[in-house]
Parts: C-alpha cells; structure tokens; sequence
C-alpha cells in the first residue's frame, strides 16, 4: 500500500512561505494554472485578473469546479474595489460558461460591494438555472431573487440551495407548503433542510410544525400531484420517498433534522405515526427517535423484533439513551448473548452503553473478551459511556488491561479514550508507526485536505456515470463522494466532513434515505460480494471510521452498520484473499501530518474478513 499522502496547506502558509523566499532569491517565476495553491501570485489589478478571467484552455468539459485561470481570477476579482462590478456584470453574457461562472463567483465574493448586480445576476440565473449565478444569489441573500429561485428550484444547483441566507432560505419551506409541489422538488427541499438544519432560522421548526398540523388534519393524507399509487404499497423500515409518500412525510422528515430542537413538535409527529400509512410510519418513527421522544420506544423494540428491521431499530436505539431504559433493556441483552452476527450483537452492546444499569454492566464486562472483534470493541465502548462514570473506580484497572492487552486496536483506542476522560490526562497509545505505511494507493484514491475544525479525506470524484446508467440522473451527483451503480438503482453518498453526510439510493421514481445527517460516506468497495461503504472523519481529537453493508431484500433497502474502525479511513486493498485491509489514523488533528518528514503518527492497518472479524495486520503483513 505504496503511495503519497497530499496535504492541503492553509493559503496564508503558501503566502509566507514566498515572502521569506522573497527576502532571500524573490518569487519571480510566472503564475503557473498548476499553481492552485498560490493564487496570491496569479494576476495584480483587475485589468490583469479580469483578462486571466477570460483565459480559455481548450474546450469546455462541463467539470462543475471553475478551471484554475477563473478559480484564481475571480478570488482576486472578489477582493478589489465595486469598481469592476460593471465589467464582471458584461461578462455575464460571455459566450463560455467558464468566463460566466467565474464573474458570477467574483460577484459572490465580493458580497454587499456587488448589491447593483442583482438584476443582472438574476437574469443571468433565468438563463442558466444550473450555473453558478445562484452562489452569487445565495452570498448577497436578497429578497428580489426568491420568485426566481422558486420557479426553477429543480432546475438549481443543490449546494447553492444548501447554503441559502437567511433571507432567502424561506422559500425552500414555501416548496413545502405549496400543494402544487411535485415529489421530485419534495424531496430535494427535505434533503436540503436535513442536510442544514443549523443554518436556518429557529422559526422553521414552528413553522413545519403548523404544516405538519394542517397536513394531518385532512381525512385521507395527501400526496403529490398527479400520483397514482397501489392501494397499499411495500412497507419498509427506512424512509422511501416516492409519488405515493404522504406531503406530511416530507415535512416529518425536515422537522426530524433538527432533532432535539425540534422535540415541541413530538405531539403532531406522533400523530402522524397513528395514522399508520407505510410512507408517513418509518419516517415519523425516525423523527421521534431524533426528538428524544420514550413514544418511539415501543415501536422502535417491535422493529426489534423483525430481522429485516433489526439494523434501523438498534441504531435508533444507541440515539435514544437511557429514553429506552428499562423496556430495552432485556431485548438487548438476549440479543448481545444470542445474536447470530457480531454487527448485531455489538450494535446491542452499544444501546446498552446508553440504556446503563447494573445487569448492562456485567453483561458488557463479560463482552468485552466475546469470541468476536466487533463485539469485545463495542462492549469497551459501551463501558467508557456516561451511564457507567459511577462505576469508574472498578472499571479503570480493565480499561488499563485493555489498553495494554487487548487483541483488538478498536477496543484498545476505545478504553484509552474512556481512561483520558475518567482522569481528564492524555493517555498516549502503545503503538505508534510512520503513518507514511499506510499512504493511500491509486486504487483508493485519497488524500488529506485540512480544515479550521477538521481535517477531511478526500479522494478522485467519482467519475461521470455513462449515459443511461441509474446514476446518470441523480441530482447533484456531480458532488458525491459515493456514485456507485447497482442494476436498476444507484447508491449516492455526500460527504460534508463535520456536518455529515448523506446516504441514499436512487431509483425510477423513488429514494430510499438510508443513512443521515451523521454518516460521512467516502468511498464503495465490494468484498466477497458485499457492497461496503467506508465512512469516516478526522475532526478535532480523534478519528472515527467505520464499515457500513448495503443489503437489499424484497425490494427493500437497509443499511448495516457492520464494523467500526480504529480511526479515520484512510487507505483501503483487497488482499489475495479477498479481504478488505483499510489503513486508518486516530490522532489529534493538530499532529496528522503525514507527508512532513520524520513525523510519526498513531496508526492502524487492519484486515476485515468475511464475517466482519477485524485483526491487525503485523508490519510483515502477517495477521
């Protein structure tokens, strides 16, 4: 597993490091387009950024991401005085797309400075719903562009209409309160709202509320426009959106995203739950999960009960806590004693964590030597929970067991974490190895990018689906970390490092959500026929990693959460075997430094088989 890990480095680095060369042999050599990361360098004035602007190389691919001659011109461009607001609004019109994007990203940088460009911003967003005006829109947040972006809200660029200011962030509750909505924009608006529900006005909750109110007050629910559906379509325990799911899904669902915040509207989601329709159910079950709300617990352990539903009902149980205690807690533990899959027994060894009481305790101390990996890791886990701190004094001797013995480098990390939290001191981990071992290959694609807040792995986008796949018509898809085709149906993951993620899969005429707002998808791999996404994040003190199986039954959907990783993914092989051997780093972000010479960082490089058993692979690649 040979290869280069790459590391962004902040653009105020780049700029000191010419200064000190200056001093010493100056920094005369030309801007070159493969110098993304000094674009301080690339024009001077906005006569010569306005001409670099207009740079074209070769014709236009259609890639969303601005060339670097308009990436670079229209940053600088962003920076000077309202002066060029004029000459970027003429450019508006320019024959090429890139030159339009890049004027219209200049404007957005340049916020209020660019306010006399509304109207031409908003014409020039009539024209081209799918270019890049609507970021410009977004960044001035004026009240002026709303009837536009209403009437071409499909037409618009997904991430543009994420990050809506708050003036113009009602109309994405006006898509839901219109009638005349199709289910496409329905579902577009609910992925919006789920994916930012912090960005938007705390006056939205009571406002879904007051719609959610109004939807169920009609006698028979009502759907989208032009529906014809089956008098009882297919249940499912995850959230489909389709033409026959209820308007007060869609509505239960943005509500859910806020998730404690919004628990006020628990009485109307549980209405909606009463109602028993096989769309509205799933998805008002998993909006009082979010809530918080004991109301899911019953429905929640009946989910239990079915093993088609066993995945969704425990991960709804790890989110609810001691909410579920005492009536979970005996399901739980028949099922960490008699499960048939480690992923199932674990995933019940994690809700006891949050359910607590002593029979859990001892349960889980029993767990933590299991006969399998994922089970002994989520046991450690379990214990190094809030619900157990007053039964710290007996369990810190096993965690500094653990630490020191454990076979496992999951419970190992997990027993560290829970000893620095009892004793509130770093407790610095036996293994530490040149993280340059694990260097991502071609074949996996990634490297490091960092943040103010995290660090996040990225990897060579998914390529442009052929014409008449099921992935070729996804929405927003040109920004999916996951992009993977499977028969008739496509599975889609985005990636918004320490704000989430989305899992989902797409088919004529339906989504089927999977997995949201916490999953940070990063790439699919497909081991002894199992569909495997990696997810996993590198943010502030630690590194979170896990394995998560896509299963289809009946025609039914789910996502397994199947085995979790000793840190951050971040590079992956299929071995001889078969098996899947994934190098991940669990270090504070401040020292992942990987590429910087003579560094060494806290790293694993692990080998998952068949059955999900996880064992560290030796530096002679012997398990």
């Amino acid at each position: 597993m040979e290869g280069e890990v790459k590391s962004g480095r902040p653009r105020w680095l780049a700029g000191l490091v010419c200064v000190v060369v200056a001093l010493s042999m100056g920094c005369s050599r030309p801007w070159k387009r493969e110098d993304i990361r000094t674009w301080e360098g690339c024009c001077e004035g906005a006569d010569a950024c306005l001409a670099l602007l207009q740079q074209l190389h070769g014709p236009d691919t259609g890639e969303k991401w601005l060339p670097p001659e308009q990436a670079c011109a229209s940053w600088k461009l962003g920076r000077v005085g309202e002066d060029v607001v004029p000459r970027l609004i003429s450019l508006l019109r320019h024959s090429d797309r890139r030159v339009r994007g890049g004027a219209a990203q200049a404007l957005a940088k340049m916020e209020e400075k660019a306010t006399g460009a509304m109207p031409a911003l908003i014409e020039a967003y009539e024209r081209e719903p799918g270019g890049l005006a609507l970021h410009a829109l977004s960044s001035l947040d004026d009240e002026r562009a709303a009837p536009a972006i209403v009437r071409h809200f499909l037409e618009s660029p997904t991430l543009a209409l994420e990050h809506l200011g708050p003036t113009l962030a009602p109309v994405l509750v006006e898509v839901l309160e219109n009638p005349e909505s199709s289910w496409e924009a329905l579902v577009l608006v609910r992925r919006v709202l789920a994916r930012r529900p912090s960005m938007y006005t705390e006056t939205f909750v009571p406002r879904l509320r007051t719609l959610l109110a109004r939807e169920l007050e009609e006698p028979t629910l009502r759907r989208p426009p032009g529906t014809s559906c089956p008098s009882a379509p297919a249940p499912s325990c995850e959230a489909v959106f389709d033409a026959c799911t209820p308007r007060a899904a869609y509505v239960a669902s943005a509500l859910a995203a806020y998730e404690r915040r919004g628990a006020k509207a628990a009485p109307e989601v549980l209405q909606a739950l009463q109602r028993a329709d096989v769309r509205l159910t799933p998805v008002a079950l998993q909006a009082l999960v979010a809530f918080g709300s004991p109301a899911a617990v019953p429905e929640v352990l009946q989910q239990l009960a079915v093993p088609e539903c066993r995945a969704r009902a425990l991960a709804s149980l790890v989110s609810l806590g001691d909410v579920a205690r005492p009536a979970a807690t005996e399901p739980l533990l028949r099922l960490l004693a008699t499960g048939e899959e480690g992923w199932g027994r674990a995933r019940a060894a994690e809700a006891l964590g949050g359910v607590g009481g002593a029979t859990a305790l001892e349960a889980l101390r029993q767990a933590v030597y299991a006969s399998h990996s994922e089970v002994q890791a989520a046991a450690v886990g379990a214990l190094g929970s809030y619900a157990f701190r007053t039964h710290a004094e007996e369990l810190v001797p096993l965690f500094q067991q653990v630490v020191a013995k454990h076979a496992s480098p999951v419970a190992r990390s997990h027993a560290r974490l829970a000893l620095e939290g009892l004793s509130g001191q770093e407790v610095q981990p036996a293994e530490s190895i040149d993280c340059a071992r694990i260097s991502p290959r071609r074949a996996g694609g990634w490297t490091l990018r960092e943040g103010h807040t995290s660090l996040q792995l990225h990897w060579d986008k998914p390529k442009a689906p052929p014409p008449g796949s099921p992935c070729a018509a996804v929405p927003g898809g040109d920004s999916a970390s996951v992009l993977e085709a499977m028969g008739e149906a496509c599975l889609v993951g985005w990636d918004d490092g320490e704000f989430g993620g989305t899992l989902e899969v797409h088919e004529a005429g339906r989504v089927t959500v999977l997995e949201e707002p916490h999953a940070n998808p990063l790439h699919v791999v497909r081991m002894h026929g199992a569909l495997v996404v990696v997810e996993g994040l590198a943010h502030l003190f630690g590194g979170d990693g896990r394995l998560v199986r896509v299963d289809a039954s009946e025609g039914r959907w789910r996502a397994i959460p199947w085995v979790t990783l000793p840190g951050a993914p971040m590079a992956y092989a299929l071995d001889e075997a078969g098996d899947l051997v994934v190098g991940t780093t669990d270090q504070r972000l401040d020292a992942i430094v990987c590429g910087r010479a003579g560094t060494f960082a806290p790293a694993h490089v692990v080998r998952i088989t068949r059955d999900g058993r996880l064992a560290p692979v030796e530096p002679d690649g012997r398990p």
